[in-house]
């Protein structure tokens, strides 16, 4: 695929997810770049894996077989089944979870994928929070052959962009709304929410973004312009935003990151950069526009464990750890809450620490608090 194909699908995948309107039908722009007409697209718990919305299906899947689908072969499909347990985000062949002979045997195989037509498969799942995942898969039929690991990678980065857009779009309450993103539903949220051109200009702010920016700790405005108050970072957020923001107008590959930002007493705060698709207009603006999200750090609720196990990439057991310490409890007081010794407890805070990058317990604490990833929750 061309450069220039690749830029416009991207920006594609983010004009739908974000548009309630279109979101059903994005799972096709990647089955364009692909070449096939198979695929779907949905959430599911995270643990046990039961779908909890179809996001969006191919037209070879019928109304009825996306009501078995949901009913009864989800839980059964051997795919999904083998992928959930390893620490999300994962891309695999079909071939890579299970032997084609042993599909072959398989009652998802024998009587939904020949119903449907598909037998060879790219997957992926990737964390959403709030205790889900986020799964997909595209399909060849066994006649059309296996996917090359060219389509692997291919999958793997358009992937990334539909991953980030449904969890902006879930972050933002847009799954919820028959309509596009109001000033209401951002006014709503518990969340600091900046919308920004790619030159920085402010379009909006919610009421949590604004008075974090009237504190002039980390963000602050100059010319209308949204800009750091230590002026060192200033370079790299103006970057970050321009590049999330040409990939939202579909002129870009930049998936987004996530800055930490330092006030002058060394307190962090993080802060989500997402491409965002402003696809009609609404908020009088038709610049390419970054979203920027963060965690209003006077709130001190903890996060669930599974959201930072799979933030971090942490094991069950740490996360529990590392969500009693965001609480502001001590280790001795952590390793007695989950009944283990202190010894154990401070072997798995090691553990944590060379997963995480951090060497003290209050920078972790710190991060898993304000982390804007895991501190995503709507009124």
């Amino acid at each position: 695929m061309e450069e220039a194909q690749l830029h416009t699908a991207i920006g594609e995948i983010y004009a739908r997810v974000l548009d309630p309107a279109r979101a059903a039908i994005a799972g096709q722009v990647i089955e364009e770049a692909l070449g096939i007409g198979s695929s779907i697209h949905f959430v599911s718990e995270a643990h046990g894996g039961k779908m909890t919305r179809l996001l969006s299906a191919s037209e070879n899947f019928d109304d009825d077989a996306r009501r078995d689908y949901a009913d009864y072969y989800h839980a059964r499909n051997v795919w999904f089944e083998r992928a959930l347990p390893q620490p999300p985000p994962i891309v695999r062949l079909g071939e890579e979870l299970i032997d084609p002979e042993d599909f072959l045997k398989t009652e998802f195989c024998a009587d939904w994928c020949s119903r449907v037509e598909i037998f060879h498969m790219i997957g992926c799942t990737y964390p959403l929070g709030h205790g889900l995942v986020g799964g997909s898969g595209v399909h060849r039929s066994r006649r059309q052959g296996s996917f090359s690991d060219g389509d692997k990678r291919l999958y793997a980065l358009l992937m990334e962009h539909f991953a980030r857009a449904v969890g902006v779009s879930m972050d933002l309450g847009l799954h919820a709304t028959a309509s596009t993103i109001s000033a209401d539903i951002v006014e709503a949220l518990n969340l600091g929410v900046i919308l920004v051109t790619e030159d920085r200009k402010i379009i909006q702010a919610n009421a949590v973004a604004a008075r974090i920016l009237g504190l002039r700790r980390w963000l602050t405005v100059v010319g209308g312009r949204l800009r750091t108050v230590h002026y060192g970072s200033l370079g790299v957020l103006s970057w970050r935003i321009a590049a999330a923001a040409r990939t939202g107008a579909g002129r870009g590959l930049d998936t987004g990151t996530v800055l930490r930002l330092r006030d002058i007493e060394g307190a962090v705060l993080p802060i989500l950069i997402s491409p965002f698709r402003n696809h009609d207009e609404a908020w009088g603006n038709s610049h390419p526009t970054a979203a920027i999200l963060f965690h209003d750090p006077a709130r001190q609720n903890s996060a669930p464990e599974n959201m930072i196990s799979a933030a971090y990439g942490l094991s069950p057991a740490e996360g529990r750890l590392a969500r009693i310490l965001a609480e502001g409890k001590t280790l001795t007081q952590a390793a007695a809450e989950v009944g283990v010794s202190v010894n154990t407890a401070k072997t798995q805070l090691a553990s944590i620490f060379s997963r995480t990058g951090f060497s003290r317990q209050v920078d972790l604490v710190a991060e898993i608090r304000a982390n804007p990833l895991l501190r995503i929750v709507t009124r």
